[in-house]
Formats: C-alpha cells, structure tokens, sequence
C-alpha cells in the first residue's frame, strides 16, 4: 500500500539496516516496497499471499531478486517467523505490518487480520529494538477489524500495544501518515 511518511528518513533515524514488509499490494503502484528499494537498505524483504501479486512482484523487482536485495515469498504471513532466520536479522530491522484479508476473492488465509501472529515472530528475534510500523489504524479502532472475530471481542489497538510492550517494555509509541492522517502506528526504542 502507498504510505505518506518518508521511509529513507526513519530509517536513518533509528539506523535500520533492514526491511521487511508484510502485505504487497498490487505491486504496478507506488508500494512500500518500492518506496523501501530507493531507500538505504541492505535487504528489503516482503510476503505476501496473493500468487497474483507475488507473480507481478517478482517481475517488477526483478532486477533486485536477482541481484539479492529484494525477497518475495509467497505465504501467509502468520508463517512470517520462518523467514526470519540467518545473520540479516541480528541487524535493526523496519517491520511494516499490512497484511489483512479485506477482498473476499482470496480464501487461503489462516487470520484476516494477522498482526498478533506476526509480533509473535518479531518477538521471537534475539534483537528486541526493532522498529515496528502497523499501517491501517482507522480500521484496527474498530471493532473485529476486517471481520476477525477469533481473538473475540477485544480492544484491538490496546492488546497490539500490549504485545509490543512485550517484545520490550521500552517501546515508544506515535503515529505517522499512511492512506490517511495518523493511520499509522510507528513503535520504537
């Protein structure tokens, strides 16, 4: 999804070294990945569950595929942990949260809304200081965001900050311009 903020300027802020989005997009657009490719970067990493998107990904970014800056995996990001293995990760790292199940051609999620899942796999880092980005506030304010009822009727907002709070007790919170004004949710140390 297009984001408002300034990618290049937050990572140099908090001196991230990598990339790694969940949720694509259509990749045709001006997507975060994108915006991240022209940034600093070492890696930029992203997952994604629609074949459809992965499959035009890979041949916008094919020039960074080959030349190993750029990783698309096609998944479901409630398995984003197993692709937070080797020596990259022991790096800062920008953690951009997207992925939600809002179209109701695509079937083959675990979660509609999987942000728990994916904090549980950044938790699992031995680097704890990682920044984190949770892009579309205005619809996880409200009740059952994007129809995910397994978590029941819960304070979305508040329980997603009570998770980072747990990956580290010293997370900053604030909120930057994403598809709207304040719509995102920036954590950091």
């Amino acid at each position: 999804m297009p984001i408002a903020f300034d990618i290049e300027k937050l990572r140099q802020k908090y001196n991230c070294i990598n990339y790694f989005e969940t949720g694509l997009w259509d990749p045709r657009g001006n997507v975060s990945s994108k915006q991240a490719l022209r940034c600093g970067f070492d890696k930029i990493y992203c997952i994604e569950i629609r074949k459809d998107w992965v499959e035009l990904g890979q041949k916008v970014f094919n020039e960074d595929i080959e030349k190993g800056r750029y990783n698309l995996y096609l998944d479901d990001s409630t398995n984003m942990k197993k692709y937070l293995t080797g020596d990259d990760f022991n790096n800062k790292t920008m953690f951009f949260l997207d992925a939600h199940v809002d179209n109701a051609n695509i079937h083959n999620y675990k979660k509609r809304c999987p942000l728990f899942e994916e904090l549980s796999a950044i938790k699992s880092l031995e680097r704890k200081d990682n920044i984190i980005l949770i892009d579309d506030l205005r619809i996880i304010k409200s009740a059952f965001p994007w129809g995910e009822t397994s978590y029941g009727n819960i304070d979305f907002l508040e329980q997603i900050k009570m998770k980072i709070l747990s990956i580290n007790e010293n997370y900053n919170f604030s909120t930057l311009d994403g598809h709207i004004k304040d719509d995102v949710l920036i954590a950091y140390i």
